[in-house]
């Protein structure tokens, strides 16, 4: 059975208003999930795995962070740092999947950067588990070949880009949508220093250890330009203190030619491919005990 899509507004803690999508699957109450995105990306690539996961019973949330797709809000956005993404936004689409369903577990599930914000952001102790897609660290010496070039050039030339003209301009060279200047810096700054670290520089990466719930990281096997085996196991490595399992994905295992870092997303994904990772999701239920 299909589950109509409802479009929706999130009200963060500070008042700001996010854009978000829920599908209220059958089985809500009892399992639901909220997708934490990737950078600069707005939540509409999400719909087509989210709609899958709905049809199966599971309550679905989706949202875009402040300063990107339907959360755009003009020159307020240039002030957005990825602190309000961790300590205000995912908080609030937390609270809205709660308030919606209530449901006895719910999990996140985050992709690239979404990976990174969990463990630093108030949620690290409000979900029950986690399913990391492609979730990775972004420190240059974790990536080869092309992969290290792209890294090494978007380090260099964004905040050139960004000082220059207050914003990272759209383009096939950056990024496809808009996004604060400021997040993207430090974002950069996570990179280049191998710290996580608040906007005021404080160092924020004992957070990740205050995850104590099943965790499933999943490596996708031709995604080397945006997160590599060795990027995502370091990423894995900061939540020392939760339950993981780790996954690898490889495409002819699942009859498709390239999956890459957003192909998993794709409609013409395998449906192979989203009932394995429906199956991960039931088994951090298991292991969550709920």
């Amino acid at each position: 059975m299909n589950i109509a899509r409802q479009h929706i507004s999130i009200e963060a803690s500070d008042g700001r208003q996010l854009s978000a999508r829920w599908w209220p699957g059958t089985q809500a109450a009892e399992r639901s999930v909220v997708f934490v995105p990737a950078l600069a990306a707005p939540q509409e690539y999400l719909n087509f795995f989210a709609a899958f996961l709905a049809k199966q019973g599971w309550g679905v949330l989706t949202f875009d962070y402040r300063s990107v797709g339907g959360s755009r809000d003009g020159a307020s956005d240039s002030k957005v740092t990825l602190d309000d993404w961790a300590n205000l936004d995912l908080p609030a689409a937390v609270a809205e999947a709660k308030r919606l369903a209530n449901p006895k577990f719910l999990a996140a599930i985050a992709h690239s950067i979404g990976g990174q914000l969990i463990g630093q952001s108030p949620i690290r102790h409000d979900v029950h588990g986690a399913l990391l897609l492609s979730s990775q660290r972004g420190i240059p010496k974790l990536y080869k070949g092309m992969g290290r070039i792209r890294i090494e050039y978007a380090y260099a030339v964004f905040p050139l880009l960004i000082g220059l003209l207050g914003r990272l301009p759209v383009s096939s060279y950056t990024f496809p949508t808009e996004c604060s200047g400021r997040a993207v810096n430090q974002w950069i700054k996570w990179g280049r220093s191998g710290v996580f670290t608040e906007i005021t520089g404080a160092n924020i990466e004992p957070r990740f250890a205050e995850f104590t719930r099943p965790l499933t990281a999943v490596t996708i096997h031709d995604d080397e330009l945006y997160a590599p085996a060795a990027a995502v196991e370091a990423l894995t490595r900061v939540y020392r203190n939760a339950d993981v399992r780790r996954e690898l994905i490889r495409p002819q295992d699942y009859e498709m030619e390239r999956i890459d870092h957003f192909g998993f997303f794709h409609r013409h994904a395998s449906r192979k491919l989203w009932e394995t990772a429906e199956g991960w999701l039931r088994d951090l239920e298991t292991r969550a005990g709920r």
